[in-house]
């Protein structure tokens, strides 16, 4: 039961952003919007699951933490949003899995916690993988796929948002050991919609353009279902194995670029998506 939690995690925050693309790019929405909406609409359905779930008591840790992590993770989801709307999803997405190889790196940098053989193999293979997201430019030299990684924008957007999510999870899991998943999930997305909230009206100018598109409430109502799923998922098998099935999500979202914005190079994104998956299943795993 818990692979299929994870799965509908790894579907629902794929398909998430495959309408944020399409209200990006075919409604002419700015990411600024279609970002606050993805956590507006997913609050109501969270607080519903806390209220369900129970609000537990909440440790002073908790408040401090949301002090470091914010910032930082409105700037790496503002990053990430562009990074989808400028650019191909079978690029995009796939890189953004790539956190948990930061994850290890922050690790050795701040708490001194080195590798294992299998998390060695793990930082080879999502290496690996993301060349393999850009084999088609190996004839311009053999290191060009990974010169792309920086010399294409929306490629560089991804990277920095995967490392400062990967900084921000480990503060992240602080908050959450001082509260529940339940509450953490919920004030986690009121948090965001707040925090984006000056940002929309600054950069935006429009926000009563939200209820004339119902993929805006699709999006969050994706979002929140992703959380739920995967809470569900970690609440009955080992976090490494959910989060594992939880990145399938890069390979539902390279068959969406396909089918959905006729995206090119399909094997070679495909083929490096996997690579990727079975190196982040390995850091989690064995890192």
């Amino acid at each position: 039961m818990w692979f299929f939690y994870a799965f509908l995690a790894a579907f629902s925050w794929a398909t998430a952003d495959l309408f944020s693309k399409k209200l990006m790019n075919e409604r002419g929405m700015d990411e600024y919007i279609t970002l606050w909406a993805r956590f507006a609409f997913a609050v109501p359905l969270l607080g519903a699951f806390l209220l369900v779930r129970g609000i537990p008591s909440v440790v002073l840790s908790f408040w401090w933490t949301v002090l470091i992590w914010l910032p930082g993770d409105l700037i790496a989801s503002l990053l990430y949003i562009k990074a989808v709307k400028g650019y191909p999803l079978s690029l995009v997405v796939p890189l953004l899995s790539t956190a948990p190889l930061f994850m290890i790196l922050t690790s050795i940098v701040i708490l001194g916690e080195y590798p294992s053989y299998g998390g060695l193999l793990g930082v080879f293979l999502v290496t690996m993988g993301a060349y393999t997201l850009n084999l088609h430019m190996r004839e311009e030299g053999i290191l060009a796929p990974l010169k792309a990684l920086y010399q294409v924008k929306g490629a560089r957007y991804a990277i920095i948002a995967a490392f400062i999510f990967s900084v921000d999870t480990a503060i992240g899991k602080i908050a959450l050991q001082a509260s529940n998943p339940a509450f953490f999930s919920f004030f986690y997305s009121l948090a965001m919609a707040l925090g984006f909230l000056p940002v929309l009206f600054v950069t935006s100018g429009r926000p009563l353009r939200l209820g004339r598109d119902w993929r805006f409430g699709a999006v969050g109502f994706l979002f929140a279902m992703g959380v739920f799923a995967f809470l569900k998922a970690i609440g009955v098998a080992n976090i490494a194995y959910v989060s594992g099935v939880g990145r399938l999500s890069m390979v539902i979202a390279v068959l969406y670029g396909r089918f959905f914005f006729g995206e090119a190079h399909l094997r070679q994104r495909l083929a490096g998506s996997l690579i990727i998956l079975v190196g982040v299943f390995l850091i989690l795993w064995r890192g």
